[in-house]
This record gives structure tokens, C-alpha cells and sequence, in this order.
């Protein structure tokens, strides 16, 4: 199980309204079946970009060479990501283009920071990532709780909220439902 440090959660996940520094986006994944009552985590890990392919490409590539091939299609399975950057227009559109030839998956992104969201092109495929049946929506204290639980090497550790996270919740909540 391949774990992030505190570090680099807390530096990567903050989230901020202007996020310097970080070029990298992590994605947090977990896959369960669709309609267990409790459900158990199938698979579960971390993808990072990796020479210049975004981790949600790299999390596609993974899914559809070693997962898909060992799950029923006549199962519904749910894929949730907590991301410390929402998908850049590219990526969303092949994200689109996954969820359109795979209908037993859906897929919740909780993201911390929405990614060049003035970009028209961005905001259209955010909306069609809506349409395709995605669920978004930015990170907010459960989700980042969620995330620190089961994907950073805490060493035991409570989440601690950073200052302002609240704040930059609300904002970044507000600027993702004006754009869907």
C-alpha cells in the first residue's frame, strides 16, 4: 500500500486559492463494488504525474492494463479520487472518454484546488465529466480526513486542519458550482 508523507499531503492538498510551487498533482484512489452495503476497499493507492502524464492518466492506464481485466462487467464498481489539483481540460476529456465505454464504473473526484478553472475549455469538461455521470466536487474537511486516514503515512497522527481551509473550502466549492 503505497502511502504519501505528511509533507507532502500537507503541501499538496492545502487548499489554497493561489497554490505556488505545486506542479504536481496526487491522486488519491479507492475502487469498490457499487451496491454492498459496507463496502470494502477492492484497491487502493496513490498516483502522481510521472514524466509529464498527469496521475489521472496514469491512474487510466493502471485501471484498464491490470483491474478491469479481473472485474466483473456485470458488477457496479465506484472509483473515488481525492486530488490536490480538479483535472486540466486533456485529461478530463479522456476522463469522459473512459466513463463513456465503461457504464458498471462510476467515479467521484474530490478535488483540493480547482486547476485553471478561467479556462473555458476547463469549465466545459468539468461540465462533461458532470454530464457522463462523474461526481465533483472540491475536498472538504471529511474528505480531507478521509484522505489523511487511509493515504498518509500519519504515524497515528489526527488530521489537524491547516488555517483557512474552511475558508478556501467555501471558495473553491463556489467557484466549482459556477462552473457546473
Amino acid at each position: 500500500r503505497n502511502l504519501i508523507s505528511q509533507e507532502t499531503f500537507k503541501f499538496h492538498f492545502k487548499n489554497l486559492g493561489y497554490a505556488e510551487g505545486r506542479k504536481d498533482t496526487f491522486l488519491c484512489y479507492e475502487v469498490t463494488r457499487k451496491d454492498c452495503d459496507s463496502p470494502v476497499s477492492l484497491h487502493h493507492g496513490v498516483f502522481k504525474n510521472k514524466d509529464n502524464i498527469h496521475a489521472e492518466i496514469c491512474f487510466l492506464y493502471w485501471f484498464h492494463d491490470k483491474v478491469l481485466k479481473v472485474l466483473s462487467p456485470r458488477e457496479e464498481f465506484k472509483i473515488t479520487w481525492y486530488m490536490s489539483w480538479s483535472p486540466c481540460f486533456e485529461c478530463a476529456e479522456q476522463i469522459v472518454r473512459f466513463l463513456a465505454t465503461h457504464h458498471n464504473l462510476s467515479l467521484d473526484i474530490f478535488s483540493s484546488r480547482l486547476y485553471n478553472v478561467r479556462d473555458p475549455e476547463t469549465q466545459q469538461n468539468l461540465c462533461r465529466l458532470v454530464q457522463e455521470g462523474a461526481q465533483v466536487a472540491a475536498m472538504d474537511l471529511y474528505e480531507f480526513k478521509k484522505c489523511w486516514k487511509k493515504f498518509v503515512d500519519n504515524g497515528g497522527r489526527r488530521f489537524r486542519p491547516w488555517k483557512r481551509l474552511l475558508t478556501n473550502f467555501r471558495y473553491q466549492d463556489s467557484k466549482l458550482q459556477e462552473i457546473l
